[in-house]
């Protein structure tokens, strides 16, 4: 509430973007390499034994690289909220600016709600990540297509693509309004941009 009107606090339910993914992705591809280094330096080839059946593991075909995978998205997604989302300067903020959320005191309180909000909605964030980050792994097991086709036309470079166009039709919506343009519709709004 804010100057006895009712506001929303808009909270992102992808709020790292596509940087949890690419953390895992680096992350993944480094493991293999430091596996290969340590079998030559132990003398024998890292593709045998023990250490061949670790890479063999963390091929993007596996299984266990796809649950690895999966896993460190989530773990990436949540470590990221926690860097770049600041709950005690959120509620400061609204404090400052006369507003409250309904229920709850500003402050100490506001803040501890708005983490465990955010902490509910990187569960499904994760989650949608990670799914979309696997696609393309089980598009090319399962299909039979080629792995860099896959990756191309689905997963992560879509995410990007759609979040880049939501981002241009934003812009270009705010520089009309900043105009006093009525903007693509009467109702000064790109029709669909936020339903």
């Amino acid at each position: 509430m804010y100057g006895g009107a009712r506001h929303y606090l808009p909270l992102r339910v992808n709020h790292g973007g596509v940087m949890p993914i690419i953390f895992a992705g680096a992350f993944m591809a480094f493991v293999p390499v430091i596996i290969s280094q340590i079998g030559q330096l132990l003398g024998g080839s890292p593709q045998t034994g023990l250490l061949g059946d670790i890479l063999n593991a963390l091929t993007y075909r596996a299984f266990t690289y796809n649950v690895v995978y999966m896993v460190l998205i989530f773990l990436f997604a949540y470590f990221w909220v926690t860097v770049q989302f600041q709950p005690r300067e959120m509620a400061k903020n609204l404090r400052d600016s006369g507003s409250f959320i309904p229920g709850l005191r500003p402050g100490r309180r506001t803040a501890e709600y708005l983490e465990t909000v955010m902490s509910r909605i990187t569960y499904y964030g994760g989650a949608f990540l990670a799914i979309i980050a696997v696609v393309p792994n089980v598009v090319s097991g399962l299909l039979n297509i080629d792995f860099i086709v896959a990756t191309f036309l689905c997963g992560t470079g879509l995410l990007i693509t759609v979040s880049v166009s939501l981002d241009l039709v934003q812009r270009i919506e705010a520089n009309l309004l900043m105009r006093s343009y009525e903007g693509f519709s009467k109702s000064g709004r790109i029709r669909g941009a936020y339903s």
